[in-house]
């Protein structure tokens, strides 16, 4: 049975949300509540002796390995009755299952051919290590390739030390259909280097061929393996080559080591790009060296010779041959020099139409950007129906997100205090955020389940402050009547990040806040744009603050921004991900920043219902420490990838 979000295993993992699940255990995302960061958390669910035993003496070894394309081993645990536990650092970005399939047809051989060679520089630290370590689970679904383009092999849940002494033991023999070879099948069989080999190859076919290779045991029993190129004729015949070697059914057939298979992906490259092509079917078009000075059957005699013995007649026949020789060879380098010209010609012409059509889809894709974008952004667009080209979400709590487009924004003001300069262009990736600040009502219920816990030096709700509106009765929090609907208050920055990882999201950067606290509106002073706020519910410049009545009003009483989103100015200050530094901006990350290290507390935004009309600006900042309760709440956050997981095919991108 699956853990349930938010459970603590070994007092520092809580669990995040489930990655994947196989009949051995479990993969999840967790968050490190010690070093505050994702990971990658591997559940093996055999608690014999024997296997305990085994995995503490595997763990302890790959605790060790430090490698560019592995990801690195945290911790290990053992939780008696329960379960085995791998912790490991989690990898941004997607696998190559999920990028075949988002092709939608074969990768190509520049695109695929570095990544498996770095999971084969990978493979070759595993196999060196003493004793070995073969991975036995090698398959697209295994090697992530981050947002920087480099090649990661994870999931070691059936890694295993090589011993050539001993068979294969029942744990190690989970077997992948199609990427598995046959000693992994049978009992009592070895495994070793070569297995790995194995699989790698049936990768490397599947992701050039867009089909996975028959399972080893069918192999045996007769089914054929498609030669790579009778389903992609684009493939070249020296790779198909070392793809079927890699994949011989038996192991002193194939590539003895990943290095080897490595030097013969290097040279298959190599000569692709070197040699003549081929031409369609038939193999390829070889050049022939110049033919030699013809040697006539029973005579070393040469042309004069023969000429003074037999006569010019013969002379001049022995002539003609050579000449006819010597112009046929020439015609036959002609047409090769033809015939490699045209090849050129059509990989070249092939090159452009391919090339023309990735600029197309680009094109296609930026334009629906760019529509998209100038219809959110339009300040006249108020109701929520209108803004539904956004793609909204409800999550498993009745709460409404709303799609902050990926693209570039200006972070930043030149008018305002000396912490929001320079101005900088900032790219942040897609991402979901709450349409409104988080209710009394909705924190209630997160208490009634977590508990107000104690963090940082404070509870995470200061129940005790008269601006609080939750209260314990009965046993149970419960919001104040009346201020269901009103933003709750008095929350540690620690009691947010809390509550986000209850919901499964996390809080925002300040990037991200501010983006979307933008609405899409570059360089205006307020969410709406540049007039002034007024207090009018509904109004489309109107905001919660210090002109209004007195505190709270209920979440959504304003008109939403271009995002959709609501109260990002006014109401309550809103708690962010980042440490405060005021000078943070002149050395910030350009791409998705995280902020600094450190600094003198944690970034709060937006203003609230007490502030003046320079507190409800979209690039106003200030830092409050973390463990301070006051009027702040959370806007939550999903990445678009983990939205998209979640609702499980929902939206249509």
């Amino acid at each position: 049975m699956p853990l349930t979000t938010g459970t603590v295993l070994n007092n520092r993992y809580r669990i995040v949300r489930l990655l994947g699940q196989g009949g051995f255990g479990a993969v999840y995302r967790v968050w490190d509540l010690n070093m505050e960061c994702p990971r990658a958390l591997k559940e093996n669910l055999e608690t014999s002796p024997e296997a305990q035993r085994q995995f503490k003496r595997e763990a302890q070894l790959l605790d060790k390995l430090i490698h560019p394309h592995l990801p690195r081993v945290i911790d290990h645990f053992i939780l008696p009755g329960q379960g085995q536990y791998l912790v490991m650092d989690y990898v941004e970005g997607e696998d190559l299952q999920q990028r075949l399939e988002r092709a939608g047809a074969p990768l190509t051989e520049s695109e695929v051919l570095p990544w498996i060679q770095q999971v084969c520089d990978a493979l070759s630290y595993l196999h060196r290590q003493n004793p070995p370590v073969i991975h036995r689970d090698i398959k697209p679904a295994n090697i992530r390739i981050t947002p920087e383009g480099k090649a990661l092999l994870v999931d070691f849940g059936i890694a295993k030390l090589y011993d050539p002494h001993a068979p294969t033991t029942l744990g190690a023999r989970a077997a992948t259909p199609g990427y598995s070879p046959l000693e992994q099948y049978g009992r009592g069989a070895h495994t070793d280097a070569r297995s790995d080999v194995y699989a790698l190859g049936a990768t490397l076919y599947t992701l050039l061929t867009g089909q996975v290779p028959p399972e080893a045991p069918e192999r045996v029993l007769g089914e054929a393996l498609t030669p790579p190129r009778r389903l992609n004729p684009a493939l070249s015949p020296r790779l198909e080559q070392v793809i079927l070697k890699a994949l011989a059914m038996q192991p002193q057939d194939r590539f003895q080591s990943a290095a080897e298979f490595e030097q013969a992906l290097r040279e298959a490259s190599a000569v692709e790009s070197n040699s003549v092509q081929p031409l369609g079917q038939g193999g390829t078009v070889v050049i022939p060296s110049p033919p030699p000075k013809p040697n006539l059957p029973g005579t070393r005699m040469g042309i004069g010779q023969m000429a003074r013995r037999k006569g010019w007649f013969w002379s001049a026949i022995v002539a003609g041959l050579f000449i006819l020789l010597y112009v046929a060879a020439i015609g036959v380098e002609l047409l090769v020099e033809e015939l490699q010209h045209q090849r050129a010609q059509r990989t070249q012409e092939a090159q452009e139409t391919m090339q023309l059509a990735r600029q197309t889809e680009q094109a296609q894709r930026t334009q629906e950007a760019e529509q998209t974008t100038q219809a959110a952004i339009s300040p006249t667009i108020t109701p929520l129906d209108a803004l539904e080209p956004l793609r909204f979400i409800t999550d498993e709590h009745g709460v409404r997100m709303a799609l902050i487009p990926a693209g570039d924004f200006q972070m930043g003001s030149e008018n305002g205090d000396s912490d929001e300069r320079p101005v900088h262009t900032v790219y942040l990736d897609a991402f979901y955020m709450d349409i409104y600040e988080v209710t009394n009502a909705l924190f209630a219920e997160f208490l009634n389940a977590r508990g107000n816990q104690k963090e940082g030096g404070a509870t995470w709700l200061d129940a005790g402050d008269e601006d609080a509106r939750i209260h314990q009765a009965g046993g149970r929090w419960q919001a104040d009547a009346g201020y269901e609907d009103h933003p709750a208050v008095e929350i540690t920055w620690y009691g947010a990040r809390a509550f986000c990882e209850w919901r499964g999201a996390r809080l925002p950067t300040e990037a991200e806040w501010e983006k979307a606290a933008r609405g899409g509106l570059s360089g205006a002073s307020y969410p709406w744009g540049d007039e002034a706020p007024v207090c009018e519910k509904g109004a489309q410049n109107g905001a919660q603050f210090g002109a209004c009545d007195g505190e709270t009003v209920a979440v959504g009483s304003f008109a939403a921004n271009g995002y959709g989103l609501f109260d990002m100015a006014g109401n309550v200050w809103e708690w962010v991900w980042d440490w405060y530094a005021v000078d943070y901006y002149g050395r910030s990350r350009l791409q998705n920043p995280l902020g600094p290290d450190s600094g003198e507390g944690r970034v709060v935004r937006g203003g609230s219902w007490d502030n003046n009309v320079n507190g409800l600006r979209s690039a106003n900042r200030g830092g409050l420490g973390p463990s301070m309760p006051t009027t702040t709440m959370v806007s939550v956050v999903r990445s678009r990838h983990d939205a998209e997981n979640w609702v499980a095919g929902m939206l249509n991108f």
